[in-house]
């Protein structure tokens, strides 16, 4: 019986893959991914490194070696959901549930176009692969995989990351540079009146969480909307903060203040001075510019996670710019928390780096003939957020990232196109004839 990408995608969904470094996702979906492809015809094994997995497989031999790279990890739920985000829900021809645009249609995809290559002889060597910690950064899935195919021979010219958003063709994406700043907590007395200020995140046109995907002038940052209250508002200080902090690359939905306006008849209470220079610097600190390569997306700074141990204050930040030169963008910030913060520390990872690709490459060249022969319009662009491409960019491979229609990711509702779905693995499956014909049309 042939695939159904609507129960596909229902029982990967409800694979619990939820990943935040403290749960890791499960071994049963990887395996179920490969008994699939086992069935088409495919070699397949689990790939492991540190407990997270890699769904791996591999059929035929000729020409040329294409990859094609999802993932099925996923980041938590989050609030504001009108079903159960592990039990698929359709309505017409979305499909919601977490995963099902990021990353698990795209899976649903790539088990689509393995049945159609189980019944196609092409002169190449094709594989499949599903990585278990790309919500994570993807060292564990991503980085081991590509070491694994260099020591195996099988490192591929082509790869095709099927992890991105409305079929579009995305060949340029910018660097992710996490940030971590510490303060120690400062203890003062004031008198005052105090006040709770809650602050929610509001996105234009999408209900995302992604911080990658928010433009600023347009959407609000919780936090960053916090510090402009305390800009005006420059003699109240803080008490605490709060918020629904999940993840570093989810915004947070909101968050609260206990602040304390001075007032000499109010009432004495305790605050503390590090946090309140803390959160005020956020508004200037998001402004903080820094020498990078052309991005249609700018650079993003965002102030995602704020956690507490004993008296340390942790401010993750969540950096999206083209840029790989981590040290500069630290002497940035720097320079702009001087007499504003006393820091304990501040660290800046120059990540894995950006990514940008040929748009006239052979790879994209096929995928834009097999779009136009589907029928299907596009744009050739460059992409919100991070990727695992960025593991294969720079090594003499033409790569880009292609997804299905859909919205929401990393926020509440998340949805995805089931027609897109099978769309793509048709793309697929043309794009790979199209590289192997004796007389290409490219």
């Amino acid at each position: 019986m042939p695939l159904d990408p609507a129960e596909l995608l229902k029982t990967l969904v409800a694979f619990d893959t939820r990943n935040n470094g403290d749960m890791k996702a499960p071994r049963n979906c990887p395996e179920f991914i490969n008994n699939i492809l086992g069935g088409f015809g495919f070699v397949t094994e689990i790939i492991e490194s540190e407990g997270y997995t890699t769904a791996f497989a591999r059929r035929g031999r000729g020409k040329f070696k294409i990859l094609f790279l999802a993932h099925f990890d996923v980041v938590p739920f989050g609030e504001g959901w009108n079903s159960d985000p592990l039990k698929l829900k359709i309505d017409g021809d979305k499909a919601y549930g977490r995963g099902t645009c990021d990353d698990k249609g795209n899976i649903a995809s790539l088990l689509l176009l393995a049945e159609k290559l189980a019944n196609s002889d092409f002169p190449c060597t094709i594989m499949i692969g599903a990585s278990g910690d790309e919500e994570l950064g993807g060292r564990q899935g991503a980085g081991v995989l590509r070491d694994y195919l260099v020591k195996q021979g099988l490192f591929p010219d082509f790869v095709v990351i099927a992890d991105g958003n409305g079929q579009d063709i995305i060949h340029r994406r910018r660097n992710i540079l996490p940030t971590f700043i510490k303060v120690k907590e400062r203890t003062e007395k004031i008198k005052g009146r105090k006040e709770t200020v809650r602050v929610e995140t509001e996105t234009f046109g999408t209900n995302t969480r992604h911080s990658a995907y928010l433009r600023f002038g347009v959407d609000r940052h919780a936090m960053i909307a916090a510090s402009k209250y305390l800009d005006l508002n420059p003699r109240a200080v803080v008490q605490s903060v709060r918020g629904a902090f999940l993840k570093g690359n989810v915004v947070p939905d909101w968050i609260e203040m206990d602040v304390i306006h001075p007032e000499a008849s109010g009432t004495e209470s305790s605050y503390d001075a590090a946090l309140t220079d803390l959160m005020r610097a956020l508004l200037p600190l998001s402004l903080t510019a820094f020498p990078t390569r052309p991005s249609d997306k700018g650079t993003n700074i965002c102030p995602n996670i704020l956690s507490k141990e004993k008296d340390l204050w942790t401010l993750y930040i969540d950096i999206r710019s083209m840029t790989n030169d981590g040290e500069t963008v630290k002497a940035a910030f720097e320079e702009m928390l001087k007499g504003r913060v006393e820091l304990f520390s501040l660290n800046v990872h120059s990540g894995v780096g950006y990514v940008d690709c040929d748009p006239d490459s052979r790879l994209i060249k096929a995928a834009r003939w097999a779009l136009e022969k589907e029928g299907i319009s596009y744009r050739i662009t460059e992409g919100f957020g991070g990727s695992d491409s960025r593991y294969f960019a720079g090594e003499g491979v033409d790569l880009f990232d292609f997804g299905p229609k859909g919205d929401n990711v990393h926020g509440a509702n998340e949805w995805v196109s089931i027609k897109s779905l099978k769309e793509n693995a048709n793309v697929f499956h043309t794009m790979i004839e199209i590289l192997t014909r004796e007389k290409s049309p490219i």
